[in-house]
């Protein structure tokens, strides 16, 4: 009996190491860096696969096949290091642009140190769009209505089975697209399932089209917030989405690098920054504008 007393604690210490007993091991694939906590991995309801590329896609003379471009249903999630478990969860969810993938999007952007550092209490998620693919297509997101809610809480369930998190309840959400992921934050806000938890939304020179549903989220509630930072590339969809506020009657706010505020960046309503000698690519990361917008959103702080 002795004997096997000491084999069952030499097999839980080698599935758990020091954990405490009756707590479920953590899956395989969690990283854990500086800034926090990251792993990618599929879920079902994510973007892709999806009918709308089963059969690849063509973009000026070059086709995309369905394979290594459209079957990728992985999506990555940072815990930031200072992240405190409490009774809803609040989330940023960011959807990348054109020609990136998961494992590039992160570092680059550096979106797990902008995160961590603008002090906010939520978890990051990115769904993994077309594998690097010129391409605005945002699969199940468009073609199921209420696909996000169901992404999200698959992601929720995840959290919650390996003691990430403490509840399965959503909070205040935070929408963020780089580029050709407007599409997508478009459609979330639309009819993605989740719209009444979504507090604030990001454009990193991201207004290219699909500009009724952001007007049309941002109008229906007083107390959200449009920014959209922006280059002479995504000039004309700015000046329409301002527009279409000013037509509302919905507040609207423009700066420029020299004329920006923390205050005034806070402001409900349509916040527009425009930045004409700042790279495309680098809109997101270069000034840290991810970090501090979201520092400035509702989301609640650690």
């Amino acid at each position: 009996m002795q004997v096997r007393k000491l084999l069952g604690l030499g097999l839980l210490l080698l599935l758990g190491g020091a954990m405490a007993l009756g707590q479920t091991p953590p899956a395989a694939g969690w990283r854990q860096g500086r800034f926090g906590w990251t792993i990618i991995r599929p879920f079902p309801d994510a973007p892709y696969p999806a009918a709308s590329r089963a059969h690849g896609y063509a973009y000026q003379g070059k086709f995309y096949s369905f394979a290594g471009h459209y079957d990728d249903s992985r999506v990555a999630i940072f815990i930031p290091a200072g992240y405190r478990p409490g009774s809803r969860i609040n989330f940023i969810v960011h959807f990348h642009g054109w020609n990136n993938h998961l494992s590039r999007a992160l570092p680059y952007y550096r979106l797990p140190q902008q995160v961590e550092a603008s002090g906010v209490n939520a978890i990051l998620v990115l769904p993994q769009g077309p594998y690097d693919a010129p391409d605005s297509d945002d699969g199940k997101l468009t073609s199921q209505p209420g696909d996000f809610a169901g992404l999200m809480r698959e992601v929720v369930r995840f959290l919650h089975a390996q003691g990430r998190v403490r509840t399965t309840r959503i909070g205040a959400i935070v929408i963020s697209s780089h580029s050709g992921g407007n599409r997508a934050a478009s459609d979330v806000l639309q009819f993605g399932g989740l719209t009444r938890h979504i507090t604030d939304v990001f454009l990193f020179d991201s207004a290219y089209g699909d500009l009724p549903g952001f007007l049309h989220w941002l109008e229906a509630g007083h107390q959200r917030r449009l920014v959209s930072v922006f280059t002479d590339d995504t000039s004309d969809g700015n000046l329409d989405l301002m527009a279409g506020l000013q037509a509302a009657g919905k507040p609207i706010t423009l700066m420029t690098k020299a004329s920006l505020t923390r205050r005034a960046l806070a402001r409900r309503g349509g916040v527009f920054l425009y930045t004409p000698h700042l790279p495309h690519d680098h809109i997101m990361q270069r000034r840290s504008y991810f970090q501090l917008f979201l520092a400035t959103s509702r989301l609640p702080r650690r």
